[in-house]
């Protein structure tokens, strides 16, 4: 057993030096023996252990050293008192008076030895006794790895991948903090903007090892604005450097995850520098505005892996056209930033609203490559891009609008021609930029470049299709037993229809009196005048799962292996179409449950589209277009790493119009709150057909 020590008290201890002192002016009779019982010995020197939380022998990030006090030090010991080389000092946090944490990053780059040390002296107890000096050490290895040939590389999450970053130009207040809630781990890199030139920018000094195929960085970016340019670049020694880049996607408030790709860049130069340049052109003005990154990931562009270039305009150069006003087209060099070499110039200058340029190549399409990929310079945002591919004999895809909203300057656009027979032979490509617009002399140049016929991998199929389900069948059930049915409501009815055929209703044709691909449900919703805010949709669930989800556990659902496309068949109502706010909402909700905050959450992904006609059509949508809403912070950085942990377990197409609308960070959803029917009443209605697959 241990047996506790006791202290005297202070007015005991007092009144012993005062007899002392007496005996020493000759009151007492002589000296007293330095060790006679009854004399006064000072108080051990507290005693401090310094421990760590690695237990491997060598660190690879940063270490929490662990100070432990044999008494209580009180608030005597702060950061100020640990002395670190090796490393640099982070969070300090007081346990209590006996005890005390210290973070450490070790070096970037480098092999070497933390030590930390506490003086003698430092921290004192209660009877003002000093500590004797302490000293503790820790190797790490903070070199990473060299990169692998192929596949995705972190290149920072400024957690446990934390490289050296810097503020410059107006962005000096720049660091690695905790970010906003709702996304992002742990740690971001805020890039805090504040006065200065219109180029602020924050840096992060990293290995970039870009491939022939690997040359896209995605990033978890917040934004506390919307529709604002977001800029990267990344550099390297003897001036490589891959000029601006602008974000694939359209920007949003708040978190959303951003690609930058970078297809004109030398794979055999180094690159070992990123520029974070948000808002690039304008000025935030102090006290500034705080840009957040995380989760930094160097992609592999599957799009490069085994598809078939049709057409890059250096080494497969087809003959080019231009016609019905794009007569100035030809193949030349495009805007920086984007492109590789050469590009083919599309000039749209008066003339028709369909003026076009032609690409004379062979397509070679099949019943599992769909999808064509190019990069394309647009000198307008939000404008339509469209493409077809025509051959003898009539051959025709129709037009085909490009799966993503287009920016402003150079990115990637794809394609998807679901419908056309693989039978028939493609030999041209027809680019419509802006179709249905005339660009008035002197017009504007549109870049095409890096025309690539996606693999099956990619482009629409390689992998064994998923049946979520089939068609619908009796008691709101689908063929595979999943649950469907109907949902709406406004500021008309609290957000909750009432049932009232005038207000909402249902109906179909179900399996198995008609076959399941013939198979329909329809749900409808209407306003005796235009809504300011409303929603209404169809939601069909994974085969077996009835009932919604689970509020304590994992709901099962259809797990996403190497498929990339989501197939479905839908149409709207003539009014719903008609209108100026005609795009839908999917909404996919996936079932593994996390939690955050004390409670419950699920990762969602979303991805609004403008419909091609009004009556029941096939859609392929590709899975990589989908935006990832959470609010499970850290669960996912992306929509692949959503659908690798969670299963779909719920499938919605919405109309979400008014106040309420949604955003995918490139579209916004909508629903008719214009266009009246021959009663005065303004109806939205969803039709679903047939079958739901993943392939």
């Amino acid at each position: 057993m241990t047996t506790p020590q006791h202290r005297p008290p202070l007015a005991a201890l007092a009144a012993a030096v005062f007899a002392l002192s007496l005996a020493a002016c000759g009151g007492g009779g002589g000296e007293a023996p330095p060790d006679r019982p009854g004399s006064v010995v000072a108080p051990a020197a507290p005693v401090v252990t310094i421990t760590n939380n690695v237990a491997a022998e060598t660190a690879t990030g940063p270490i929490t050293f662990t100070f432990s006090f044999n008494r209580d030090v009180g608030t005597s010991f702060t950061a100020d008192d640990v002395m670190v080389t090796g490393g640099t000092k982070g969070t300090f946090t007081r346990l209590s008076g006996t005890g005390a944490t210290l973070v450490v990053a070790p070096t970037p780059n480098a092999t070497g030895t933390v030590q930390v040390s506490v003086g003698a002296g430092s921290v004192t107890d209660a009877t003002g006794t000093g500590n004797a000096a302490v000293t503790a050490a820790k190797a790490f290895d903070t070199v990473p790895p060299p990169p692998p040939a192929t596949g995705n590389v972190v290149l920072a999450n400024f957690d446990d991948v934390r490289p050296t970053v810097a503020g410059f130009e107006g962005a000096e207040g720049s660091a690695i903090e905790a970010g906003p809630a709702g996304g992002g781990s742990g740690n971001s890199f805020k890039v805090l903007r504040s006065g200065g030139q219109a180029y602020a920018l924050g840096i992060v000094e990293t290995a970039v090892p870009v491939t022939a195929t690997r040359r896209t960085i995605s990033a978890q970016v917040y934004s506390p604005l919307a529709g604002i340019p977001m800029v990267m670049k990344i550099e390297g020694p003897g001036g490589a450097n891959s000029g601006d880049v602008s974000a694939n996607e359209a920007v949003v408030v708040g978190w959303q995850t951003l690609t930058w790709t970078f297809s004109g860049v030398n794979p055999a130069q180094t690159f070992n520098k990123i520029v974070l340049l948000p808002r690039l052109g304008t000025v935030d003005a102090p006290p500034g505005r705080a840009y957040f990154f995380d989760g930094m990931t160097l992609v592999e562009n599957a799009s490069l892996l085994g598809g078939t270039v049709l057409a890059n305009f250096d080494d497969v150069r087809p003959p080019v056209a231009g016609f019905e006003g794009a007569e100035g087209s030809a193949i030349e060099a495009g805007p920086a930033g984007g492109g590789s070499g050469n590009s083919f110039k599309v000039l749209r200058s008066g003339g028709q609203a369909y003026a076009l340029g032609i690409v004379e190549t062979a397509v070679p399409v099949t019943a599992t490559r769909r999808t064509i990929s190019a990069q394309v310079y647009s000198p307008l945002a939000g404008i339509p891009m469209v493409m077809k591919i025509e051959g003898p004999g009539g051959a025709n895809s129709g037009d085909v609008s490009a799966n993503e909203a287009v920016v402003v300057g150079w990115q990637t656009l794809t394609w998807t021609f679901s419908g056309v027979n693989p039978a028939q032979t493609f030999n041209k490509i027809v680019l419509l930029p802006r179709l249905g617009t005339v660009d008035a002399p002197p017009g504007r140049a549109y870049y095409f470049d890096g025309i690539t016929l996606l693999p099956a991998a990619t482009g629409g199929g390689g992998a064994a299709a998923l049946t979520f389900s089939t068609g619908f069948a009796t008691g709101n059930r689908t063929v595979e037993g999943g649950e469907f049915g109907g949902f709406s409501g406004s500021n008309f009815d609290g957000f909750n229809c009432d049932g009232n055929p005038a207000n909402c209703g249902a109906g179909g044709e179900f399996a198995p009196a008609l076959a399941a691909a013939d198979s329909y449900f329809f749900y409808y919703y209407q306003t005796p005048s235009p809504a300011t805010a409303m929603y209404m949709g169809i939601f069909v669930q994974a085969p077996g799962v009835v009932g919604g989800f689970s509020p304590s556990a994992d709901t099962p659902g259809v797990q996403v292996g190497s498929q990339t496309t989501l197939r479905f068949k839908l149409g709207q109502n003539a009014e719903w179409f008609g209108s100026a706010t005609n795009n839908f909402m999917i909404v996919m909700d996936l079932g593994k449950r996390f939690t955050a905050g004390g409670g419950t959450c699920r990762l969602q992904l979303r991805r609004v589209v403008t419909p091609t006609a009004q009556a029941a059509s096939s859609y392929a949508i590709p899975l990589n277009s989908f935006a990832l809403v959470q609010d499970c912070a850290g669960a996912a950085t992306s929509v692949a790493q959503a659908l690798a942990v969670s299963p779909i377990s719920q499938i919605s197409f919405q109309g979400v119009g008014g106040s309420n609308e949604l955003s995918d960070g490139a579209r916004t959803s909508g629903a008719n709150r214009s266009v009246p029917n021959g009663d005065g009443r303004y109806p939205t209605t969803v039709v679903l057909q047939g079958g739901i697959t993943i392939d």
